[in-house]
């Protein structure tokens, strides 16, 4: 059973800076963003065509808003890639808006089940992957005002029906929030691993050193695999 993390937060908070402190040799990023990653010397360590084409067994860095495409680049992965140890994916967001756009013409509840159940498979076939993978799911946040407190919640494009059924973060372990502090002149960035009443994040007692930790992906795998070894 493949490990798998949850990392929520807004745009621009810090969740693709995360990935720059991992091995680009054993770091695959599957990117329905379709964007270029936000860290130095990117178009050495990640490649995205080999030869004039995306080609997954050389190639580290793929575009695609494709559920299947997605799903079938984590089996390949899992199957022919032994020494890829970790998969992001970034962001799980964009692959329901543009499932959503496509079908933005089409009528009735059909296709809000249809998110759903992709985002459910999706979601599920990480479990069945290699033991030694750990696959990070990166997702957006929209915040909801209950009783007057500002909350995080999982962003779903064009409906509800993944938050209030398929309860993503549910399926999940490990949950982290992106945090942005503005301290004097500087801006920092930090993941929070417990939850605060106002925020989604979750993780069991002792794995992490404290309820904010710096933004640093390579440091939170460390820490997971020194609590469950």
């Amino acid at each position: 059973m493949a490990n798998k993390i949850l990392l929520v937060g807004k745009s621009g908070s810090g969740k693709t800076f995360a990935l720059r402190t991992l091995d680009p040799k054993s770091t695959f990023i599957i990117c329905p963003d379709e964007k270029n990653p936000p860290f130095e010397g990117w178009r050495k360590n990640y490649i995205m065509q080999d030869d004039g084409k995306f080609n997954p067994k050389t190639c580290n860095y793929y575009k695609t808003t494709n559920w299947d495409d997605i799903r079938k680049c984590l089996k390949f992965i899992s199957d022919n890639r032994t020494e890829i140890k970790v998969v992001a994916i970034d962001t799980i967001t964009y692959a329901m808006i543009g499932e959503f756009m496509q079908k933005a013409k089409v009528t009735g509840y059909t296709k809000f089940t249809e998110m759903g159940s992709n985002v459910y498979e999706t979601l599920k076939m990480i479990d069945g992957l290699r033991d030694d993978l750990t696959v990070i799911v990166m997702a957006h946040t929209d915040h909801e005002t209950i009783n007057g407190v500002d909350s995080s919640t999982f962003s779903v494009p064009g409906g509800k029906l993944v938050a209030d059924v398929v309860k993503p973060t549910g399926m999940f372990y490990i949950t982290l929030e992106t945090l942005v502090e503005k301290q004097g002149e500087e801006i920092k960035y930090y993941f929070m691993t417990q939850n605060n009443t106002t925020n989604m994040s979750k993780s069991p007692i002792g794995m992490f050193s404290g309820i904010k930790i710096p933004n640093d992906m390579q440091m939170v795998l460390d820490a997971v695999h020194k609590y469950e070894n």
